[in-house]
């Protein structure tokens, strides 16, 4: 069971270090003009003003209030992921502990995931 959980959070890995060796002999995406460029540029930065207003709350809430919500998705995370180890260890049909450790493999991805894959593309 432990070994399926392991195999299980490396395929995401894996399936992205296979697609980025695809990109990598393929070449990838390119723009063909500098507005082409300009504009993906733009996107990407887009994308990262609109992630981090998700973390910008309005108004002037409490200290506490902010810190809460900053680090809400990863006390989700560590509760997901311990769950799922817990599974191991009750009495439960295989069904729902697959459902538990697959849940617990996402959340693992989410804290940890690009993390790894930075770290495997330098």
């Amino acid at each position: 069971m432990i070994l399926e959980a392991i195999l299980a959070a490396l395929v995401p890995v894996g399936v992205e270090g296979i697609k980025q060796l695809i990109t990598k002999f393929t070449g990838g995406v390119r723009a063909t003009t500098i507005a082409e460029q300009i504009q993906l540029d733009q996107n990407d930065i887009q994308k990262l003003n609109a992630l981090a207003a998700l973390d910008n709350p309005g108004g002037t809430p409490s200290q506490w209030v902010i810190d809460l919500r900053a680090s809400s998705r990863y006390i989700g995370a560590l509760a997901v992921i311990t769950v799922g180890i817990t599974s191991l260890y009750l009495p439960l049909d295989d069904y729902t502990k697959g459902i538990a450790l697959e849940a617990a493999n996402i959340a693992f991805g989410f804290l940890f995931g690009t993390r790894i894959m930075a770290n495997l593309n330098k």
